[in-house]
């Protein structure tokens, strides 16, 4: 748990460089109380090289719905649904292309998976430290989970 105020203060750093710039939400926040839910939408990516582990955004259903109805602006509501995943999942390639551009600067290399929409393909992070960062959003609360471990 050495680097986890280090890792934290990267996460979020990553969080409000892609609210504020790319999504022009100046209101993206830390909270503390969490927004996700079991069973809400969540995408992943595992992270390989000087760290190893995953890195986990949780959106409820409305908080997604409202980033997908700012990409595909127009659009009924009903056909949301169909682009969650390729937006979960570029909100998770910013998110996290932007932690590990700041890991570069420490001299880390790392390298990231294609994210996984829905997909539980780590089983083993109860030996993984832990990050849990909740914000909030104009489109809504969400929460990331960055779990990781010393590589190589």
């Amino acid at each position: 748990m050495k680097d986890y105020n280090k890792y934290s203060k990267l996460v979020i750093r990553s969080v409000n460089h892609i609210f504020k710039n790319f999504l022009k939400d100046p209101s993206i926040k830390e909270i503390l109380e969490s927004q996700a839910r079991n069973g809400d939408p969540r995408v992943s990516i595992e992270i390989d090289g000087s760290i190893k582990g995953e890195l986990i955004i949780s959106f409820p259903a409305q908080t997604l719905n409202d980033i997908t109805k700012f990409f595909f602006k127009g659009s009924a509501s009903r056909s949301l649904k169909k682009h969650h995943e390729e937006v979960a999942g570029e909100i998770a390639n910013l998110v996290t292309g932007t932690f590990a551009n700041q890991l570069q600067f420490d001299n880390m290399d790392v390298r990231l998976s294609a994210p996984e929409y829905n997909d539980d393909t780590k089983t083993m992070r109860m030996l993984y430290d832990a990050i849990n960062l909740s914000f909030d959003s104009g489109f809504g609360g969400f929460d990331v989970n960055l779990y990781y471990r010393d590589g190589e």
